[in-house]
């Protein structure tokens, strides 16, 4: 990877257009974290593939920022030559403050589909304050710098199809019906929406564009009287297109989404945190424009009860691949098994499961000090081989029809030291403490955090990443608003999100700890008649033990040793009548906690 060539190639464009600091963020143009190779530009110009991550570059220099959870990644892939990490205090880009400090009397381009409108009008406020100037530029400089080289990809052309009432709970004409509904209530004319996974919830559709996320790369623009969706017409089989028709949908081609919102007139909706730029100055050509959350963000984040049950379907299916696995590398792992050929095997026990449309995420298969990377990816460069002398950290999730998993296990082949034994029990009571908590309406992830941090905290340890991302239901597994973390949310945990509960320790060189289940959240029927009420609960979906000889018991309180056996008594129910008796036998052994 030559990145001094990249740099040069942007650099010459960069000057054609007098700009002094060129950003490149991580998203494209419809907010996703998780973009298709053809705008994989941060990763082209870096060198640096991890999920979060922004690029500064300079005439001079070249800046990369991002957070705790990738610095060991970052400092192994940037060129020192030409790149400095900025490391991030929390999850939140810190640019800002680095063009305050650094960008007086300089031109910063942008490209507005990249940047949301309220960043870019702080970055606007900032150059204007320091003398100056934002440059919003018509084209990606990073796609012309890769062109030059003679470099480029189209756009994913995966079909799309229809997923089925049994699995959403409600139909495509109900679901206009009710953002009509809402569109009135707002007194707007229209909405442009541009994040994919809720194009998807509105629409009943599912694809293959993004790796690990079944998504149709498009737009769409909803109406009083009319929906458009703006997608490649050639991704829409017959019995999609007649479903979409069916239901009044008309298409359009994907590009022309510019050109027909910038004619709108009246009031259009976009979301404030999710809309581009770009968006907002066509939308702002013939019309007026409502900034405010997308109500599809909330009702796409509490799971309907068709949407609940799925993902408890899902989950069993998944801890029986989950379950079918751990059996095998435990009889093979002296053969030879190494991170990369596990996570093959963890894949394909998963794609025996009935309606299985791939993996959730690159799953993180680490042994000793690679399991210390947080969102470590294995490469034939760094797969280790897996054995009995310490820890193996595997996350890992699938796509279902029904729903989205995503668990983390740790696990020892051999006779884990008492240290290690107690750093896992620290992250199992944190893990304990979050499942079992009760908590009144209002309350917010950030409001829980500390109870997966607790035990770690006495003992002066911690974990660089949040403890809770929220889920969707065959969607994303990164899904907002909802989360647990330090970083403030203002979002109310509240009945029918899935959120993770996966706190976890990393200690570099050496090992990587994390314990990772799926839980939803619902009310607790026990607490209706209370006058400070209502309150609400954590169900596990996940069911797949805990690493038995990894646990002191010592350190357990009789609470959270009757809460694991009241955990695995829901494991024997539901998934041990999938197992064949060799599993059923390494389930049984496993589900005692005292032999």
């Amino acid at each position: 990877m030559n990145i001094a060539g990249r740099l040069q190639a942007l650099r010459k464009h960069m000057s054609e257009h007098k700009l002094d600091i060129y950003l490149i963020p991580s998203i494209d143009a419809h907010n996703s974290e998780y973009v298709p190779e053809c705008w994989q530009r941060r990763p082209w110009i870096s060198g640096f593939d991890g999920s979060a991550g922004e690029v500064m570059v300079t005439m001079e220099h070249a800046y990369l920022w991002t957070d705790g959870r990738y610095f060991l990644q970052a400092n192994q892939q940037l060129d020192a030559n030409h790149y400095s990490l900025m490391k991030q205090s929390g999850f939140t880009p810190e640019t800002e403050q680095w063009l305050a400090d650094n960008g007086k009397g300089k031109r910063l381009g942008i490209d507005p589909r990249l940047v949301g409108i309220e960043r870019a009008n702080k970055f606007e406020k900032i150059m204007s304050s320091i003398s100056g100037e934002m440059v919003v530029l018509e084209e990606n400089l990073v796609d012309k710098a890769k062109l030059d080289l003679g470099e480029h990809a189209s756009l994913p052309s995966a079909p799309a199809f229809h997923l089925a009432e049994m699995y959403t709970g409600i139909s495509l004409t109900q679901r206009l019906q009710w953002l009509r509904n809402k569109l009135a209530e707002a007194d707007v004319d229209y909405i442009a929406l541009n994040v994919l996974d809720e194009i998807a919830w509105l629409f009943n559709i599912r694809g293959a564009d993004i790796d690990y996320n079944p998504l149709v790369i498009s737009y769409a623009l909803v109406g009083r009287n009319e929906a458009i969706l703006f997608v490649d017409r050639e991704k829409i089989g017959h019995e999609l297109l007649s479903i979409l028709t069916g239901a009044g949908v008309k298409l359009a081609e994907y590009n022309d989404f510019g050109k027909t919102v910038s004619a709108l007139k009246g009031v259009v909706w976009l979301d404030e945190k999710t809309a581009t730029y770009w968006m907002l100055k066509e939308a702002s050509i013939n019309a007026k424009v409502k900034l405010s959350r997308s109500p599809i963000v909330a009702a796409k984040a509490c799971k309907n009860e068709t949407e609940k049950e799925g993902a408890r379907k899902a989950h069993i299916k998944d801890a029986a691949a989950v379950i079918n696995f751990f059996v095998w590398l435990e009889q093979n792992w002296k053969s030879g098994v190494d991170e990369i050929s596990a996570a093959e095997m963890l894949a394909d026990f998963r794609s025996q499961q009935p309606d299985l449309k791939g993996s959730s995420f690159s799953t993180i298969s680490g042994f000793a000090s690679n399991g210390a990377i947080i969102h470590y990816r294995a490469t034939p460069e760094t797969s280790k081989v897996i054995n009995d002398s310490t820890l193996y950290l595997i996350d890992s999730g699938g796509q279902y029809l029904e729903g989205t998993t995503d668990i983390t296990r740790t696990l020892h082949l051999g006779v884990p030291t008492e240290t290690q034994r107690r750093h896992y029990t620290l992250v199992l009571k944190g893990h304990l403490a979050l499942a079992r908590a009760i908590f009144p309406y209002g309350t917010c992830g950030e409001h829980l955090d500390v109870l997966a941090r607790q035990a770690l905290w006495n003992e002066y340890l911690n974990y660089r990443h949040g403890t809770g991302h929220g889920v969707g239901s065959f969607l994303c597994v990164h899904e907002g608003p909802q989360k647990i973390s330090q970083a403030l949310s203002g979002v109310p945990l509240i009945p029918g999100m899935i959120v993770s509960n996966e706190p976890g320790l990393y200690l570099d060189g050496e090992y990587g700890i994390r314990i990772e289940n799926l839980c939803l959240i619902h009310e607790i029927s026990a607490a209706k008649n209370s006058e400070y009420g209502p309150f609400y609960g954590f169900e596990d979906l996940t069911l797949v033990p805990y690493c038995k000889k990894l646990i002191n018991l010592d350190l357990l309180d009789k609470v959270e040793v009757e809460q694991i056996n009241s955990y695995y008594q829901q494991i024997r129910e539901k998934v041990r009548p999938l197992l064949n008796e060799e599993q059923q036998s390494w389930l049984d052994s496993e589900l005692k906690l005292i032999d």
